[in-house]
């Protein structure tokens, strides 16, 4: 789109209908697909006209329609408020209005907008309808006399600030509207539509939405993750629900390397859509890093299992102990498979960049490599100190783990903050509660031996210099200040890579040692191989990569179709937390997890968080302010 004739867009009123042109950049224009055009645009923060013979009338009442679909009814005004306006709408376009009903719109649009209980009411449901009245007011008239006016179809998207932060774009304001009304088997089937791994992601997801929540400026942000979790387990709790089976089978054979979250996304997707689907894995179960990288206290095994052998139920063909040596094409053909998918996860640690550490010293172990042998059942004495390099959850992990192993000293060290920690905040409080100790501004420049023996590593001190690539100011070594830190055990954290020795060969990878693929489609270089997860992303979160399994899914679909798959509608550069009208919401306190004693859960591997009742979350979930952002175009 080049030019608007007319935009009210974040309140900024431009007004090109007289002739003078204005860019849509001007206006401060949501821009949607892409750089497709529209006609005109009605959405949450205002109404935008790029053709000025669009036919505005016919845009409210259909933007009107999909906003009644989102009013929860709990509240009359929007509720009956949407129902009058588009009643009078309706009137009017059938020829049947009266001038005085366009004062009428005017009026309940405003009141609408001043007194909803909830931020979709005050702040999205009629603002462009406000709008369009107030300053296409000639428009509305001419259809009072008599004449019939023309309606058809719009192109409809909707979301809103928790859903944009979500990775994995989860309906968030509609499952928690479901826990609200004590529906959690209808609320956990909605999570699944885009989180397989709803018990896995209510524990373990680092919650960007939490972040973007707007009662974030009001008290305190609603508690999402625990709400994803309440579902799923009150679902487990009753007798575990069953996934639904496809509607028809396909006769397509897809092959998945690694049963990770992408994995394990992809399959589960596929198989409802009828394919058969086989995944090969090198471990001994499933679930990738969430199995093998995120202990007990954190993520109960049982909780993956159960969520892993819902997907085998599906029909997906899980093979475990079958690492894939070579990616050989010709032999995956000759079994049938229509279409690989790539989705290895990052379990090779990263290299410090230190002396020594490449020596092989017994009692020097990769974070990663740590926790799957912890995962696996691998006998660790523990002994002395323990010295864990890192920042992040990982570092985290280790050193709570270590704790609980019976470590009396552990310590982690960290070339920066706190403030600069990767880590999740509650995840640094916890262990902090639990005796673990960190020194920050320092990094490790040689491992110390004994012989064979790690015995410790000797460190600079750091400062903190200009802000790097992530933002963060970077570490700058402090000539002359080296020093000594002994110990037992040094466990290096400080990141993760994927092993893509089996692939390289044929498969194209980027400088950073990741898959290339076409970033709308996910696939690579090679005819029907797809790639997604962390060996695309590099080290990516949970729900990161449970996105990568979705988007893969809906890319293979299309091209065993023979068709191109069609992108979901991009927010990206759009401020969906913008909005006119503020309204006043009253403050309520959020509902709280109890967490076990640190001196109770330092002795073991028990979950360290318990879960919300039934009745806590429907209370939580009453807090949810319904910030759907709603947009109608042509």
């Amino acid at each position: 789109m080049s030019a608007v004739s007319f935009s009210s867009w974040n309140g900024k009123i431009i007004d090109n209908r007289t002739g003078k042109a204005a860019k849509a950049a001007d206006a401060g224009v949501p821009k949607m697909l892409g750089d497709k055009s529209f006609t005109a645009l009605f959405g949450w923060n205002g109404m935008v006209v790029a053709d000025a013979a669009a036919n505005v009338p016919s845009l409210a009442l259909a933007y009107l329609k999909e906003a009644r679909k989102l009013s929860c009814g709990e509240c009359s005004v929007c509720s009956i408020g949407i129902d009058r306006l588009t009643g009078l709408l309706e009137g009017l376009i059938a020829g049947k209005g009266k001038k005085q009903d366009i004062a009428e719109i005017e009026r309940i649009a405003k009141g609408v907008m001043e007194l909803s209980k909830c931020n979709f009411g005050r702040a999205s449901a009629v603002t462009p309808v406000f709008d369009a009245v107030r300053y296409y007011k000639d428009d509305f008239l001419a259809l009072t006399s008599g004449k019939k006016g023309t309606t058809r179809p719009y192109k409809v998207a909707v979301t809103a600030p928790c859903l944009e932060a979500c990775p994995a774009r989860l309906d968030i304001p509609g499952y928690i509207e479901l826990i609200r009304n004590n529906k959690f088997g209808e609320s956990l089937d909605l999570i699944r539509r885009r989180c397989i791994l709803p018990g896995v992601i209510g524990r373990s997801c680092t919650h960007p939405c939490e972040e973007a929540c707007v009662r974030n400026g009001i008290d305190k942000t609603l508690a999402i993750r625990l709400l994803k979790r309440a579902a799923a387990d009150s679902d487990l709790a009753a007798g575990a629900s069953a996934l639904k089976k496809p509607a028809a089978e396909r006769p397509e054979k897809v092959a998945i390397v690694g049963a990770g979250p992408a994995g394990l996304a992809a399959a589960y997707h596929l198989r409802r859509m009828g394919y058969q689907v086989t995944v090969f894995e090198a471990l001994p179960k499933g679930g990738g890093m969430a199995a093998v990288g995120i202990p007990d206290y954190r993520l109960p095994k049982n909780i993956l299992e159960h969520e892993v052998e819902l997907i085998r139920n599906l029909g997906a063909d899980i093979q475990y102990n079958r690492k894939v040596s070579k990616l050989d094409m010709d032999e995956l053909t000759a079994q049938g498979f229509k279409a690989i998918f790539l989705s290895v996860g990052a379990h090779e640690g990263t290299k410090m960049g230190c002396k020594g550490e490449d020596a092989g010293y017994e009692g020097f172990i990769d974070g990663a490599v740590f926790l799957r042998e912890l995962a696996l059942g691998k006998p660790l004495e523990p002994k002395g100190k323990v010295v864990i390099v890192g920042g992040g959850n990982v570092a985290m992990d280790c050193a709570r783990s270590c704790a609980r192993l019976g470590f009396k000293d552990v310590e982690i060290l960290y070339r920066r903050t706190r403030k600069e920690m990767p880590a999740r905040a509650e995840e640094v409080d916890e262990a902090l509660e639990e005796g673990i100790k960190i020194r920050y501004l320092v990094a490790p420049v040689s491992v110390l031996a004994d012989g064979n023996k790690a015995k410790g590593v000797e460190c600079i001190r750091m400062k903190l210099g200009e802000p790097d690539s992530s933002g963060r100011r970077r570490p700058v070594p402090v000539k002359g200040s080296e020093f000594k830190v002994k110990a037992d055990l040094v466990i290096p954290a400080i990141g993760q890579k994927p092993d893509l020795g089996f692939a390289k060969e044929v498969i194209q990878v980027t400088g950073w040692g990741t898959v290339e693929v076409n970033p709308e489609t996910l696939r690579t270089n090679l005819e029907g191989v797809f790639a997604g997860g962390d060996c695309v992303s590099g080290p990516a979160t949970l729900i990161e990569a449970l996105d990568a399994g979705n988007r893969v899914a809906r890319s293979i679909d299309a091209y065993l179709q023979g068709r191109t798959a069609e992108p979901e509608v991009s927010f990206k550069g759009i401020d969906v937390k913008a909005q006119r009208t503020e309204g006043f919401i009253d403050t309520c306190p959020q509902e709280k997890a109890s967490l076990l004693d640190p001196k109770v859960r330092v002795k073991n591997f028990a979950e360290v968080e318990g879960p919300f009742s039934n009745i806590a979350a429907m209370k939580e979930a009453n807090r949810c302010l319904r910030c759907y952002r709603l947009v109608v175009w042509e």
